[in-house]
């Protein structure tokens, strides 16, 4: 018989709510809220409470992570006036 498995630990005092997240975050509570409802967001419903802990703001961060685009050709001179 295996052990059944668990999930990392997560203290009280690292969840926020989404007002909080947010400001944390940079963004507007609505993005975050829809992110949860709609687009997989992680976070942890508590009853009616939609809460973020600290891992879950680190990955949405991780998600929305735009890599640097490199230019493929060099920019022209720019032309003397």
């Amino acid at each position: 018989m295996s052990a059944p498995k668990t999930s990392p630990t997560v203290e009280h005092d690292d969840f926020m709510e989404p007002a909080a997240a947010a400001k944390d975050l940079k963004c507007s509570e609505r993005w975050l809220r829809d992110g949860a409802n709609h687009r997989g967001f992680p976070h942890h419903r508590l009853g009616k409470s939609l809460q973020f802990s600290r891992q879950d703001r680190a990955e949405i961060r991780a998600m929305n992570r735009q890599p640097a685009r490199f230019r493929s050709k060099p920019r022209p001179a720019a032309r003397a006036a």
